[in-house]
């Protein structure tokens, strides 16, 4: 990767005479930021071969920050490579560019090493685990290592007492809430332990949810695959769970904490792997059956405006109403809403005020999906005193 990238810097220096006189001679059109942003992902992915691609300076520069904003500046890199001579970026943009990636590329092999030795480790102190998203979706990428690495998501095969109890064993007073435990013991990677994938907000729709988990976890205990650059293996979901798990995440996160396009990238990959249709018939009816339905069609116009997703791979119609509003709201958050000023809040807020913050912002989505959204506040109140009974709340500071 070092070399195709000093190779392709040194391009840039032959080229900027060339692009300046087509700028004089008025011939080159320039680009929104925003539409060249998707043009390179596709590329980048491979789904577009039209490498037609004008920007200026600014232009580059707000594509670059799109990239970071939703953590695919490696993708869109890989998208910027496939372009002609003269198309290319000017210096003091790709350079940066190009340390991040190698950045990244040096993240996802440490992160792969770790999450292998601490599969290892809790294989060996009899506790099986699942890797959920993460490591185990750069799999299905062109290249694993641009995938933009995150936290280690460990679902156990335990109960949730006895991980609650080794959770806390090493790190005593750890914060619990519904599907996790923390278990912050490497500064190199955050590490959730999960009781459970996901959850819904509505009572009935989570215990379907929790049925079909259930139904999953034996498979998945015992899939497992090699990481990148053959590390290890890990057990992953099957397929047939991420079809489902994976847009459930992504509602999931719609609601709490914003979400980006590095998470529905993932489901685009995932999408795209071998399906028989009778798999395909299955998974629509889970999402029939969990009322996501709506949602998936959002997705589907998500995943085939911004990613070019085949006709052949979606599960069902897109919805142009609906995704469109939901591609807003991925461009205004952001990868996890780091970028969302209405997700921002003070260090010292209280419950009632994280609370009042989150049923004020989902109220947005009623129209949309608006079982999820009037169940919300019930389920907040439950699961406070919730976890209030079982002492799971963190120790007042």
């Amino acid at each position: 990767m070092l070399r195709k990238n000093v190779i392709f810097a040194e391009t840039f220096v032959e080229t900027r005479c060339e692009k300046d006189r087509q700028i004089k001679m008025g011939k080159t059109k320039y680009m929104q930021a925003d539409e060249a942003f998707f043009k390179l992902l596709r590329l980048g992915i491979g789904t577009c071969h039209d490498r037609d691609v004008a920007l200026d300076k600014a232009g580059w520069a707000a594509v670059y920050d799109m990239a970071c904003k939703q953590a695919v500046a490696a993708i869109v890199l890989d998208g910027v490579e496939r372009l002609s001579i003269i198309q290319k970026p000017p210096m003091d943009v790709v350079m940066p560019w190009i340390g991040l990636v190698q950045q990244i590329e040096t993240r996802n092999r440490r992160l792969n090493r770790t999450v292998v030795m601490v599969y290892d480790k809790f294989l060996k102190e009899g506790m099986g685990t699942v890797l959920l998203k993460g490591q185990g979706n750069s799999l299905f990428y062109p290249r694993p290592l641009h995938r933009t690495p995150g936290d280690i998501d460990l679902w156990m095969n335990d109960g949730r007492k006895v991980v609650v109890d080794y959770a806390r064993k090493y790190c005593p007073g750890v914060e619990v809430v519904y599907h996790h435990v923390d278990f912050p013991v490497l500064k190199e990677a955050e590490i959730e332990l999960h009781f459970t994938p996901s959850w819904m907000n509505s009572w009935r729709m989570n215990l379907r949810l929790q049925r079909y988990f259930k139904e999953w976890k034996t498979l998945s205990l015992l899939h497992k695959v090699q990481l990148p650059e053959r590390v290890g293996e890990v057990a992953v979901p099957t397929l047939a769970m991420n079809r489902v798990y994976l847009l459930v995440h992504i509602y999931r996160h719609l609601f709490d904490e914003g979400i980006g396009l590095r998470q529905l990238l993932d489901y685009h990959f995932v999408l795209r792997q071998p399906c028989s249709e009778a798999e395909r018939e299955e998974a629509v009816r889970c999402l029939e059956r969990l009322h996501l339905k709506r949602f998936a069609g959002a997705v589907m116009y998500v995943l085939q405006t911004v990613f070019g997703l085949e006709d052949e791979h979606l599960l069902v119609p897109p919805s142009p109403g609906r995704g469109q509003r939901l591609l807003a709201e991925i461009m205004k958050a952001g990868n996890f809403g780091q970028h969302d000023e209405r997700i921002r809040h003070d260090a010292n807020e209280t419950p009632f005020g994280r609370f009042r913050r989150k049923v004020s912002r989902n109220m947005g989505f009623l129209t949309d999906y608006p079982g999820e959204v009037l169940w919300s506040p019930l389920f907040k109140i439950w699961h406070y005193a919730w976890r209030l009974r079982h002492g799971y709340l963190p120790p007042k500071k």
